[in-house]
């Protein structure tokens, strides 16, 4: 991975109309993008964003553009800030990089039940919000799961274009063909055969559609108090089941503190609660939770071969692994917390 150098940032700083723009730290909170706070001689802060995961120039316009209208229509997010020659973007050094105004607050607090709440009311006005977006769409090509199986004819028990169908676990097994992979590959294979027989294409279909933000976690949104103020990181915009999102949601925001795989009941249920003030969920789609919540952590061939080149083969069957520890540790704990909140088990 190139590490870009402070003439660099220079050079790409030059490009917009600040006064005396000066790079003060690269942040920690960028996995895979890289982010650095810009400061102007008038005090003014900003967010510098090179895009390392997503270069696709059309797929990057969609984002910003997205994030504009959410911002219009009076949703918490960071305002855009476009190029001296007016546009939302540009190119240098073979990556998009974008800057934004700094939203102040905090990141969530897991000791705090009200933001779970708030987050998920924030949650349900983002999906309906995001109803009436009409600008540019780009779809991502890899990183998330792919519902465009959803939009064909129904099939039975599979969803063929996507990481439930076969094709998929072949691609996997091509990525990673040593026997060291087989029990994590394997446990993939037995529960996708199970969830695509249960949640096969027409009634997945079936659950009321929406834009997914598809990351909706603590550290991509920040805080005042109760109220979230900014929400941000819309890499993996994606049409889709909107339970798809408060199932990441519930998980997000319930677990004990990051890096945990354990949910809480209460904060758990706090989050749905404060989604259901807004947008109230179908009984399909209450079932469908559990199913959802183990999709969210499903391998993605597409998404490891693109980041192969980048990060290496090592590094990928990390990712492999963590994605199906994750895998299991939710498909354990669906099953502990389905009675108490009526969810369908795979």
């Amino acid at each position: 991975m190139t590490e870009l150098r402070a003439p660099d940032l220079t050079d790409v700083l030059s490009r917009y109309a600040i006064d005396t723009p000066r790079v003060t730290e690269k942040l920690s909170s960028g996995i895979v993008n890289d982010n650095w706070l810009v400061t102007d001689s008038g005090g003014g802060r900003y967010i510098l964003r090179a895009y390392r995961r997503v270069r696709d120039p059309e797929r990057v316009l969609f984002q910003l553009r997205f994030q504009d209208y959410l911002r219009e229509q009076g949703y918490p997010t960071a305002e855009v800030i476009g190029t001296a020659d007016g546009e939302p973007f540009l190119t240098f050094a073979g990556m998009p990089w974008a800057l934004f105004l700094v939203v102040e607050g905090q990141e969530f607090d897991f000791t705090r039940l009200p933001q779970a709440a708030e987050a998920g009311r924030r949650l349900a006005e983002f999906h309906e919000i995001t109803v009436g977006y009409d600008g540019p769409v780009a779809h991502v090509t890899a990183g998330e799961v792919d519902f465009s199986a959803l939009d064909a004819p129904p099939s039975s028990h599979t969803w063929s274009n996507s990481v439930l169908g076969e094709k998929h676990a072949e691609h996997l097994g091509r990525l990673f063909p040593g026997p060291e992979y087989a029990g994590d590959l394997g446990f993939f294979s037995d529960w996708r055969r199970r969830a695509a027989a249960t949640w096969p294409n027409d009634r997945s279909a079936a659950l009321p559609r929406a834009w997914l933000h598809c990351d909706y976690h603590g550290r991509n949104m920040l805080f005042r108090d109760d109220e979230m103020v900014g929400l941000f990181d819309f890499d993996f915009v994606t049409p889709g089941p909107r339970v798809f999102d408060v199932a990441r949601g519930f998980f997000n925001f319930g677990r004990e503190k990051r890096g945990s795989r354990v949910i809480r009941d209460d904060f758990c249920r706090a989050f749905l609660n404060g989604y259901e003030t807004r947008t109230p969920l179908t009984d399909e789609e209450r079932g469908s939770l559990g199913f959802m919540a183990v999709l969210n952590w499903c391998p993605d061939a597409a998404f490891y071969e693109g980041r192969l080149p980048e990060e290496g083969a090592e590094r990928i069957a990390e990712r492999l692994r963590f994605d199906v520890i994750m895998m299991r540790a939710l498909d354990a704990e669906i099953r502990r917390l389905a009675p108490e909140f009526g969810w369908a088990v795979v």
